[in-house]
């Protein structure tokens, strides 16, 4: 990590600073990330009593559980619905056998907790759920699915917290450096806003850090490799737009204890996105061959994420590749971003040479892979005898296959309330984390499960938002109240108008009507919560 520039500045001298002209705001809690775990923070915070500012460096929230997919979620009334029976000791065995080292006790705790402090809390507000999936690290199914991705946990919450008058949002907002006052406690953040390059402080008794992870700054993520792992020749970024680790960056600068920081689940079934090579999409395809540099099957095509990572490093640390043929190739799955249809997976990524081979004999396939040709039909004859769809219907496909950022399962250390702790274990005042950031407290060991950052962060966030609410009772000045500014200058290809572009092009792409979100609201800047609700709908045009 690097560090030096982000070196704690004190309370006193960015008050004097404001005495020069630098405006300066306050409120009870301030969260740092409109992600999952901070809209959960927020809104307990909010029923603790206390006034609330959000800030997101995107100009819309839900972060990256916008596109992920299910929580993990043990002895609920939807399990007891469909007859499954479940409890808090079968999932915290469940749980702590597939990561291998995982934080137990906090373990438990979620296990013990999830059914009333996630579930039942997510349907107050609203959220829907009708599914639940079996996955391969858990003996019975409790992995919930509302009626798509996680996009309809998020809007929920974000509909509450918008409706909230005591939860405020500042959109295109960074984080620079934490205020420190001369007991080294923290009181609050000095921000600038992406749009306009303006600087200004919001002072808080207590602030909440719900950054997300460090995936998507690949220097962070290559400093933190895995010891012993070998480092792969391209890595692509599978993380969140603003997943760069600033978080960690922040309570590093208040002497925060950094544990698990090598820890991270790197998927191993990317490939490039045309259309931004740095970073990568997921491919799947269960009837597919995944051979190694020598051309031999190395591990099966359907076992589970943690076996294929484990795997890949192990035995494949060349590279790998998966072969189809004709039949299979339908089968594919690409997930990713917003602008995959099936028109252009077909024709930006199945019909791609650069992404894909395409051969009439599995011995031109291995020529142009350069793996040896006797290898690879041998491979593929073994797989035919027992496969279902067996790979025997030209042209033949072979896809490269790269390792992809994704989650982080280390951070800052915390305690039970979600405080955050030095490295000899005291809490330091006034700063709180919650969400991938902290890896969900170590809930996840060395291998993450299928929902088990979605859930934990909702459960974490609350957590953090409580504690934060009563540390700002005991700590808030009288008379303090916060404070809303906008700016109108509209700035298409400046910095703070990523997600405003993405959505534009996206929908210029497929001739979308602009009245399709323009009937809502005006699209202006958003100036107040009430604009932002107004607007959430047009979310599902993309997601």
């Amino acid at each position: 990590m690097h560090l030096s520039r982000y070196l704690p500045i004190t309370f006193a001298a960015l008050l004097l600073g404001s005495c020069g002209g630098q405006p300066q705001y306050h409120t009870d809690v301030l969260v740092v990330g409109a992600g999952i775990a901070g809209l959960s923070a927020a809104l307990e915070a909010a029923d603790n009593g206390a006034d609330v500012i959000v800030i997101d460096m995107n100009s819309v929230g839900g972060g990256h559980a916008v596109k992920a997919g299910g929580l993990a979620l043990v002895g609920t009334q939807l399990q007891k619905d469909k007859g499954i029976e479940d409890s808090a000791e079968l999932a915290a065995a469940d749980l702590m056998a597939w990561g291998e080292d995982t934080d137990n006790e906090t373990v438990r705790r979620y296990a013990e907790q999830s059914s009333t402090e996630v579930y039942e809390w997510l349907v107050g507000l609203g959220v829907e759920f009708k599914l639940i999936l079996p996955t391969p690290e858990s003996s019975v199914a409790r992995f919930h699915f509302t009626k798509g991705t996680a996009l309809h946990v998020v809007l929920p919450m974000m509909r509450e917290a918008l409706s909230r008058p005591n939860i405020r949002f500042f959109w295109n907002t960074a984080a620079q450096q934490l205020l420190l006052d001369d007991t080294a406690a923290v009181s609050g953040i000095a921000i600038e806003n992406l749009r306009t390059g303006s600087h200004y402080d919001i002072f808080a008794p207590a602030v909440v850090l719900a950054t997300g992870g460090y995936q998507s700054d690949i220097d962070t993520v290559l400093d933190n490799w895995p010891e012993g792992r070998p480092k792969p020749a391209q890595l692509l970024i599978g993380s969140g737009e603003h997943a760069t680790g600033s978080g960690y960056q922040l309570a590093a600068s208040a002497n925060a204890h950094l544990q698990r920081m090598t820890k991270q689940v790197t998927f191993v079934n990317g490939i490039p996105d045309p259309r931004n090579p740095q970073r990568g999409l997921t491919l799947e395809n269960r009837f597919g061959v995944l051979i190694n540099k020598s051309g031999r099957q190395f591990i099966d095509a359907k076992a589970p994420a943690k076996h294929k990572e484990l795997a890949v490093f192990r035995d494949a640390p060349n590279g790998h590749w998966m072969i189809l043929d004709s039949n299979t190739l339908r089968k594919t799955i690409v997930r990713g971003s917003a602008w995959l249809t099936p028109d252009t997976i077909r024709t930006e990524i199945l019909e791609n040479k650069e992404i894909m081979a395409a051969e009439e004999s599995l011995e031109a396939i291995a020529n142009a892979i350069d793996v040896p040709a006797v290898n690879l039909n041998n491979t593929i004859d073994d797989h035919n005898l027992t496969a279902p769809k067996p790979l025997s219907k030209p042209p033949y496909f072979a896809i490269r296959m790269h390792p992809l950022t994704r989650k982080s399962l280390g951070g800052p250390a915390t305690d039970d309330d979600g405080q955050v702790i030095t490295p000899s274990q005291d809490t330091i005042s006034g700063l709180f984390a919650a969400g991938e950031l902290t890896g969900v407290a170590g809930i996840n060991g060395s291998f993450g499960g299928s929902g088990t950052f979605l859930g934990p962060s909702v459960w974490q966030g609350r957590i953090a938002g409580r504690a934060a609410a009563g540390e700002a009772k005991v700590r808030r000045p009288d008379g303090l109240s916060a404070t809303i500014t906008r700016t109108d200058k509209l700035l298409i290809e400046a910095d703070g108008y990523w997600h405003y572009k993405q959505a534009h092009d996206l929908i210029n792409e497929r001739g979308t009507d602009c009245q399709t979100c323009h009937n809502l609201t005006p699209m202006a800047e958003v100036a107040s919560n009430a604009d932002m609700l107004a607007r959430l709908n047009t979310c599902t045009q993309c997601h």
